[in-house]
């Protein structure tokens, strides 16, 4: 008898998008849970139409988020998603593969290809070409509670297929979005940070635009490369600026 999975999406506001990312995990889902974090647009009933359960917790951080939302969930292995990715049919064939055929004793997470989206066209390059993201777990293993880029700290095996990633709104989202991730980071780099000089300021926000730019082949993906580059130098940049407002 095929395993049971669980899905599990953390929201907030993800009305625009959220339907499309339902409807690609339908064929494989046995359970759906959604943790919303006060959303005001229509995600939750969007959700609960596609026959989600729906827990309200007001996030605090997003490994903490999720680690909540993974007890949430009944069955022994459950699938992470954001509302803003859409699985390909590949990786739904290769999930209907792995229910038929994984193992009791099988612990072992799995991990898939994640395939870029920035303003409706697919990036190639600018540091996001080989992004992996381990998201098929086992019952029982937790993200690290981060305030941002929360990641699940086992190994994992690689499946087929990939994970679509439709992650830019709006110019006005990206801001708002970078400016609360500088935020939320900030309170994880304070204490590891000495003091905020031109180096945090200057240096390693202008390093991280060449390292997409230039050394990940940004230029190669042309007009959004470049414009992609400067947001990752403003994240950065943005990260510092935080962190001297916590000092002041």
């Amino acid at each position: 008898m095929p395993t049971k999975l669980s899905i599990l999406y953390l929201s907030y506001n993800e009305a625009d998008i959220i339907a499309k990312s339902l409807a690609s995990i339908e064929a494989i889902a046995d359970e759906i849970i959604l943790i919303d974090s006060g959303s005001t647009d229509s995600t939750v009933k969007i959700a609960e139409k596609h026959g989600a359960t729906v827990f309200h917790k007001p996030l605090d951080n997003w490994g903490n988020q999720r680690n909540w939302g993974l007890r949430k969930c009944q069955y022994n292995w459950i699938l992470v998603i954001d509302c803003d990715e859409v699985l390909t049919d590949e990786l739904v064939y290769s999930l209907q593969q792995f229910k038929r055929n994984v193992t009791e004793t099988d612990q072992m997470p799995r991990a898939f290809k994640r395939v870029h989206y920035f303003k409706g066209k697919k990036m190639n390059f600018s540091g996001l070409q080989r992004d992996l993201i381990t998201r098929l777990l086992p019952s029982g293993v937790l993200f690290n509670e981060l305030m941002v880029h929360e990641k699940v700290r086992n190994q994992a095996l690689l499946i087929e297929g990939s994970i679509l990633h439709y992650t830019y709104k709006s110019s006005e989202h990206w801001h708002n979005k970078f400016q609360q991730y500088a935020k939320r980071q900030a309170l994880d780099y304070d204490s590891k940070t000495g003091k905020v000089t031109a180096w945090h300021s200057v240096i390693k926000p202008s390093y991280r635009f060449f390292k997409h730019y230039v050394l990940k082949g940004g230029i190669f993906d042309g007009a959004l490369g470049l414009e992609y580059s400067l947001w990752m130098f403003r994240a950065v940049k943005w990260r510092y600026d935080e962190i001297k407002k916590l000092r002041a």
